[in-house]
């Protein structure tokens, strides 16, 4: 896969298995257990219904079990957010890519599971900004996420790479919205897949570290430079 020209002007990290992983069940593993869905399909409807909601309001809980076919007395409100596990050298990491490009997080979470200030907290000063699915109104794969991070940062969504773990929702979420992706799997063979001018937006890495290396010579080879100029 070849990467194409173009300024690299903001970078975006997912959380959830690209950062760190939780250390319990969030909400939405929760309620796929519940529901009668195939999980794929559980997991979509609650993301859509549950992962845009700006708070715990009982208009959000009611449609969400309307959806996942449970009854709404099951959705657990005893939920509490799980502690999140860092992986080792991700700060170091982040660290580095924010001295070259700014970079920002952004994650599909509910307002059930996010612990507030904790992933400000833990990669302050390096982090421009992190922007959470309820937050936003919009989750990965939805365009709209991703364009309204980029407009936040008065951007077209061409000047922005997002980098996470999940095919379905950050690469396709990334092309969709005019952005480049930096996929981090061990098996490549999906992009392959994609017609010739999305692989060209897309670069598949072993790692975090391995995208964090391909996007620092990205953004401070000659021809970025020439391109910022």
């Amino acid at each position: 896969m070849t990467w194409p020209p173009g300024r690299v002007a903001l970078v975006s990290l997912d959380v959830g298995y690209t950062l760190g992983e939780p250390a319990g069940p969030t909400i939405t593993q929760r309620l796929v257990a519940l529901s009668p869905l195939p999980a794929a399909q559980a997991k979509k409807v609650a993301q859509q219904h549950l992962h845009t909601a700006r708070s715990r309001d009982t208009t959000a809980v009611a449609r969400t079990c309307a959806a996942l076919r449970i009854p709404p007395d099951a959705f657990p409100h005893d939920h509490q957010p799980p502690e999140f596990c860092w992986w080792d050298g991700v700060v170091e990491a982040v660290a580095a890519l924010a001295r070259v490009v700014p970079v920002v997080t952004m994650s599909n979470v509910t307002r059930w599971d996010e612990r507030p200030g904790d992933v400000a907290a833990r990669f302050a000063p390096h982090l421009a900004a992190h922007y959470p699915s309820w937050r936003l109104g919009f989750a990965k794969p939805d365009p709209r996420a991703l364009r309204a991070v980029a407009a936040q940062h008065r951007l077209p969504a061409g000047q922005l790479v997002h980098v996470g773990d999940a095919f379905d929702y950050d690469v396709r979420g990334a092309l969709a919205a005019g952005a480049r992706a930096v996929w981090i799997t061990p098996d490549p063979a999906p992009a392959a897949r994609l017609p010739a001018a999305c692989r060209r937006r897309v670069m598949a890495v072993a790692d975090l570290r391995a995208a964090i290396d391909f996007l620092l010579t990205a953004t401070t080879s000659p021809r970025a430079t020439r391109s910022r100029t």
